[in-house]
């Protein structure tokens, strides 16, 4: 998700399609400071929840290839 700042696009978070046990969301969402930089306007991520206090969350461990159509 980005929003436009100023004259400036910034990113404020990551998204990918979560479980679908949540009436509320489908989607989750992956802070910008848990995901490495990379190339272009997305990118496959293997991703992993981190347990942590108050919150558990996602972070991004290493790029991967998109999977085959």
């Amino acid at each position: 998700m980005t929003a436009l700042i100023g004259a400036r696009r910034a990113t404020l978070c990551f998204t990918f399609r979560g479980s679908t046990k949540s009436a509320r969301s489908s989607v989750t969402h992956v802070n910008r400071e848990h995901v490495p930089p990379f190339e272009g306007d997305e990118a496959w991520f293997e991703v992993e929840m981190v347990q942590a206090k108050p919150w558990s969350y996602w972070r991004a461990v290493r790029q991967v290839e998109p999977p085959d159509a």
